[in-house]
């Protein structure tokens, strides 16, 4: 009930609605703020679906969007291995190696303010992948099981912080989501934002061959 209350709320404040995709449909689980010495990085939304037999959720998706003026490609690298590593141990992430690397090499410059990046579970070709895209341009896709690690690495026994894990999980106040669901709504790339990050994508693919 509290999360379709969220939902509700959310569309008729930012005309938005769940988010489905050809493979799987997914619902809002809840907004949350990924901060570090007192400084909000990114603003996330966590969508799930909910298995009928566990009633466990599994992550679909996770949007992500810069809430700092400028986001070094350093320190973006930095942030996520400090939350893999607290949650999964150092060997998950050496096992993980290659695919965080293909991960943190789409992010090709430093990130901006507004910048929104979006890992999705999705099929291609009957093979169930995780799509990462930045504003709007498909840079990599990942295992399946990317997601669920990345994701866990926020929600799991060790989040980077306890308002994080709440917000995502969609127990935070209904006040709590609504305010930062307005900040991230409020947080788009620009057009001109969008044209560079696929230069980016350009760059990926030059790289590949």
């Amino acid at each position: 009930m509290y999360r379709l209350i969220l939902a509700m709320i959310t569309a008729l404040l930012l005309s938005t609605s769940f988010v489905a995709n050809a493979s799987y449909e997914a619902e809002l689980q809840g907004y949350g703020v990924f901060s570090n010495l007192n400084k909000d990085w990114m603003l996330m939304a966590l969508y799930s679906d909910v298995a009928d037999d566990t009633k466990q959720t599994k992550p679909q998706r996770l949007e992500i969007k810069i809430a700092t003026k400028k986001f070094s490609t350093r320190r973006f690298r930095q942030l996520w291995l400090e939350a893999l590593a607290v949650e999964h141990g150092t060997d998950k992430i050496a096992a993980m190696q290659e695919e965080l690397q293909t991960f943190f090499n789409v992010v090709q410059g430093t990130l901006r303010k507004g910048d929104a990046i979006i890992l999705e579970r999705t099929d291609v070709d009957g093979l169930a992948i995780t799509d990462v895209k930045i504003n709007y341009h498909s840079l990599a896709q990942l295992s399946e099981g990317f997601l669920d690690v990345l994701v866990q690495s926020l929600v799991g026994k060790h989040p980077p912080t306890q308002a994080l894990k709440t917000g995502l999980t969609g127990h935070a106040s209904l006040r709590e989501q609504t305010n930062v669901s307005i900040r991230f709504e409020r947080l788009e790339p620009t057009l001109p934002r969008i044209a560079e990050i696929s230069r980016w994508g350009k760059r990926i693919l030059a790289s590949n061959r």
